[in-house]
């Protein structure tokens, strides 16, 4: 018997309605188990820890508005005197370095009076793993006429307290994983995926508010540094937080 061609074309398409429902209805459960069988928890730790290593910078520059060879003369002079302080104070020759000496030609001002002017720079770098001895040494080169200095401070183990830091952030997302699945009766199987959130930079904090949020971690030997290096400690401000994706049990 033969079928009127509309009607076979009813037919295929109740086949073919039927048969993207049963794929929808397979396909289905499967994405809904891969979204139950995993959960997401962010963990995050913190630490601050005292700065132990220092680089005191003296910086060196003279000028004179005739001629550049007194400038020369002067820079020199200054430079060996800073060495022979250095000596005196027993400071190893692979702890200090000096940048490249500079010299310009340009208008400046002097005592309120603009000209010309012939200008030297050049600094002096000097690193203390004995931050009692930068305090030694910084008195003993402004005795000594050298009073342009700037310090920078840091620490010699960043680099470990910051993987510490993320062992420790990531055991907080799991206990926070962990007690998130027993809330519905299930365990935690594995880590699959660990990701570092944000960057785990440290950052030197004064101690007064209003310096919390300063870019750098220098201070600078002007008429309040004195009592910035007697009240004010150097501390630096570690942090890490991390995102982890945890498979459960079934």
């Amino acid at each position: 018997m033969s079928v009127p061609f509309s009607e076979v074309i009813s037919t295929s398409r109740i086949f073919i309605l039927v048969s993207l429902v049963g794929v929808s209805c397979l396909a289905a459960p499967a994405a809904a188990q891969s979204v139950e069988n995993r959960i997401v928890l962010f963990g995050d730790a913190a630490q601050e820890v005292p700065a132990d290593e220092a680089t005191l910078q003296v910086n060196l520059s003279f000028s004179d508005e005739r001629d550049i060879k007194p400038v020369y003369g002067e820079h020199e002079k200054a430079r060996l005197q800073l060495v022979d302080l250095l000596e005196q104070s027993k400071i190893p020759l692979k702890d200090i370095q000096f940048s490249q000496l500079l010299t310009r030609r340009g208008r400046d001002s002097y005592r309120g009076q603009p000209g010309e002017r012939f200008t030297s720079y050049q600094r002096a770098m000097i690193k203390f793993t004995d931050l009692d001895r930068l305090r030694e040494v910084q008195q003993t080169l402004t005795t000594g006429g050298f009073t342009d200095l700037t310090a920078t401070f840091s620490v010699s183990n960043q680099r470990q307290i910051e993987l510490d830091l993320m062992e420790k952030a990531i055991g907080r997302a799991k206990e926070k994983a962990s007690q998130a699945a027993k809330a519905t009766s299930r365990t935690i199987k594995r880590i699959v995926r660990v990701s570092d959130v944000g960057e785990n930079e440290g950052f030197y904090s004064y101690r007064e508010n209003f310096r919390a949020n300063l870019p750098q971690n220098q201070v600078s030997y002007d008429n309040d540094a004195l009592r910035q290096m007697m009240t004010i400690p150097q501390v630096f401000r570690f942090s890490a937080l991390v995102r982890v994706d945890f498979e459960l049990n079934e």
